[in-house]
């Protein structure tokens, strides 16, 4: 991830963060984004030997017809710096090691919401029915190397996204800072 920075302060709680990021495979990515709403699926190994199959949306929060920007200051790096908890990002439906995990960014604020959960085929299968099931739809198609941590692989495709498609207000602010607009100042 380019833009977005975790910080934990377990180390092996670190660790797994980043290989779930590192695991993640986005297998589509949607080109249409409407009405700040960026919907997503993700598909990921249960323990039962199935997949687990989220479907939800990150919608661009908005104060009567502005988007809200949020940035944090500082960086994972510096100890008296506050990210964003990922508690306040995604809400619910989070295992407990997540719990501590400060995002530092600079986007769009696009709280996360799970709209249905159901158990899928084996993941073998799994991937391939998720793209036929949303053939034609615009829903990116994200593939978590452990269901549990689904909120970080959507974040690595949010990251992406704004990489990919950049935003106009943030393509603006990086230009009068003299920085790309797809990295972050450090």
């Amino acid at each position: 991830m380019k833009r977005v920075s975790l910080r934990h302060e377990d180390r092996k709680k670190m660790e797994k963060a980043q290989e779930v990021l590192e695991g993640t495979i986005i297998h589509r990515r949607p080109f249409n984004v409407r009405d700040g709403i960026w919907h997503f699926v993700v598909v990921g190994p249960h323990a039962n030997g199935m997949s687990s199959v989220r479907t939800g949306a990150a919608e661009q929060a908005r104060i009567q017809a502005a988007q809200i920007y949020i940035a944090t200051l500082g960086g994972p790096r510096i100890a008296e710096a506050d990210g964003i908890p990922i508690e306040e990002f995604a809400g619910g439906d989070l295992p407990v090691e997540l719990s501590g995990l400060k995002i530092f960014h600079l986007s769009p604020l696009r709280p996360l919401s799970i709209t249905a959960r159901r158990q899928g085929p084996p993941m073998s299968e799994a991937v391939a029915e998720t793209l036929e099931r949303y053939k034609g739809n615009e829903t990116a198609i994200i593939e978590t190397p452990d269901e549990a941590y689904w909120a970080l692989s959507v974040l690595k495709y949010l990251d992406e996204s704004d990489l990919f498609f950049p935003d106009p207000v943030l393509s603006r602010f990086y230009s009068r800072i003299g920085h790309n607009a797809g990295q972050m100042p450090h």
